[in-house]
């Protein structure tokens, strides 16, 4: 539902409005000459938390969550990130490791470029300086959103927030439905909304039973957007 754009680096399709979606043909060719790209099978490690932090990711193609270890071992999804958007946020602020693991949710493509390669063309351009502003801006607003919203909602209120986010950011509009083509495991779904997989399979099978959204596999389809904005407005 999002618009798309193409990626002036390697012209690979992301969401518009990212960082590399709109960049000056003259610093395209400051990114293509220090950009390496590698392939990542599904499930494959990008970095684990406590890696030494060496350099910003950009995905190409694929899918990409966040996670983050708590001390007992148990884990939450931060976030997942899709193409386009930038990985290794530590590396703007000097950070000496990375605080999440990365792994790919499908085979896809990620673009690296070292830490010292990627300031160098910063302190050259301060035109690309203020679009990376820009991009950590955003990034920021909605870490935010999301801190709220996990916090002022219940269990019930939450997964419909979560399902009219991956609505808007992944969903395709078919015949009054949006159609999520986009495999998340219901422990996946709970770990990225801080519940037990047991409850979020319960609040699923509610949803699909009260006619809210039908569950075909791996498949979520979305009968009543406007159902689910209720229930993520009232926390019901």
């Amino acid at each position: 539902m999002q618009k798309e754009s193409v990626c002036a680096v390697c012209d690979c399709v992301i969401k518009d409005n990212t960082f590399f979606s709109d960049l000056a043909a003259k610093h395209v060719e400051l990114f293509k000459d220090n950009v390496a790209t590698s392939l990542y099978k599904k499930s494959e490690v990008v970095f684990l938390e406590g890696d030494r932090c060496t350099g910003l990711y950009i995905i190409r193609y694929g899918r990409v969550k966040l996670v983050r270890s708590s001390v007992s071992g148990k884990e939450q999804i931060i976030k997942i990130l899709e193409p386009g958007d930038l990985l290794g946020l530590e590396a703007f602020y000097h950070g000496e490791k990375y605080s999440n693991t990365a792994v790919a949710m499908e085979e896809g493509d990620l673009c690296y470029i070292e830490r010292d390669r990627f300031f160098d063309i910063l302190k050259k351009e301060p035109e690309i300086s203020a679009r990376l502003i820009g991009a950590l801006s955003r990034e920021l607003d909605h870490a935010y959103e999301r801190i709220g919203n996990l916090g002022l909602l219940n269990a019930r209120g939450k997964l419909a927030h979560l399902l009219l986010t991956l609505a808007r950011e992944y969903g395709v509009v078919e015949d009054g439905t949006v159609r999520l083509h986009l495999n998340l495991s219901r422990l996946e779904i709970a770990e990225l909304l801080g519940i037990t997989q047991e409850t979020s399979i319960r609040l699923l099978k509610s949803f699909k039973e009260e006619g809210i959204l039908d569950i075909r596999r791996k498949e979520l389809i979305i009968k009543s957007v406007e159902r689910l904005s209720g229930i993520s407005g009232a926390g019901d």
